[in-house]
């Protein structure tokens, strides 16, 4: 997804709102790069990811348009056999 790709559909997402979307793009001294997509819809919900389908999906969840996802491979095995 492109920045204006990502900017069209946070303006279908804003429905009419104030709607930012920002790039930045950090260059470590070890060459290393690491991209940050943000976005934002008034009044104050915003998202942040590494991709911009991150950040759409991210700020999709918390508009309440789609449930968030759970990976289970981020929570620690003894917190799973609780559950069972």
């Amino acid at each position: 997804m492109t920045f204006l790709e990502a900017k069209a559909e946070l303006k279908e997402l804003a429905k009419g709102k104030h709607h930012y979307v920002e790039y930045g793009l950090t260059e470590y001294q070890s060459g290393r790069l690491e991209a940050k997509c943000w976005l934002y819809v008034d009044p104050h919900i915003s998202s942040l990811g590494d991709t911009w389908e991150e950040a759409i999906n991210k700020m999709k969840v918390k508009l309440g348009l789609i449930e968030k996802k759970v990976d289970l491979s981020e929570i620690p095995r003894e917190e799973i056999k609780k559950e069972e």
